[in-house]
């Protein structure tokens, strides 16, 4: 019971830090493997599988700049086994709101699936509720080119 409680806290802990406004990219990924992976989907044009630590840290900064803004709250969080087993798969109930940096303000709930090998994250994978989203249409802007 109290490894749970303190496995949940930690994770939430971890949450509300990429909530500042210039989180510190290196230390939300000092529990990655440098060979992680990170699966996300995005009607936004963002989604895709990054390989290695490098490429989700790229990825990390370009949502900081692109949404300099943001708040995620944490409404659930569970295991699929014991918390402090070797191997585990963590999943986070969560919702976001995120404002870019146009200034425009968007919300969306999704589930975080962490999977983690020795207490280190090896896999994370977001999958979004587009609810909350515009459509793809109403955020394409004009290029000017032909």
């Amino acid at each position: 019971m109290i490894a749970s409680w303190l496995v949940k806290r930690m994770s939430r802990a971890a949450i509300e830090k990429v909530n500042e406004d210039d989180f510190s990219v290196d230390a939300a990924l000092a529990g990655w493997v440098d060979d992680c992976t990170y699966d996300h989907s995005s009607e936004l044009g963002v989604e895709g599988t990054r390989i290695g630590k490098k490429a989700v840290g790229e990825w990390f900064h370009g949502w900081k700049k692109e949404f300099p803004k943001r708040k995620m709250v944490v409404k659930n969080i569970c295991f699929s086994s014991w918390p402090l087993s070797l191997r585990n798969v963590c999943m986070i109930d969560w919702t976001c709101t995120e404002t870019n940096k146009e200034g425009i303000q968007f919300q969306y709930d999704g589930v975080m699936v962490l999977h983690t090998k020795n207490f280190k994250l090896v896999k994370g994978i977001d999958y979004i509720a587009f609810k909350g989203l515009p459509k793809l249409s109403t955020l394409i802007k004009p290029t000017g080119k032909a």
